[in-house]
């Protein structure tokens, strides 16, 4: 399954590699790569994941998720 997460509050790499660390180590979660110009995470997974996780994984870094799709 691919899963696209908008996010705002990243604007360097670093904002981006955190986010790509946090939303790999889900369970679930195969890969996570973030476009940080667009402000998007693209996820791959096995199975859906409850987007609750997903957006306390980005909170709990400071960065807000606008919608998940």
């Amino acid at each position: 399954m691919k899963t696209t997460v908008f996010i705002e509050g990243m604007h360097c790499k670093n904002c981006m590699a955190k986010v790509e660390k946090s939303l790999s180590n889900l369970e679930g979660v195969a890969s996570a790569k973030v476009n940080l110009a667009k402000g998007f995470a693209v996820l791959k997974t096995k199975a859906a994941i409850d987007q609750t996780v997903i957006k306390s994984a980005v909170d709990q870094l400071g960065y807000v998720v606008t919608d998940v799709k």
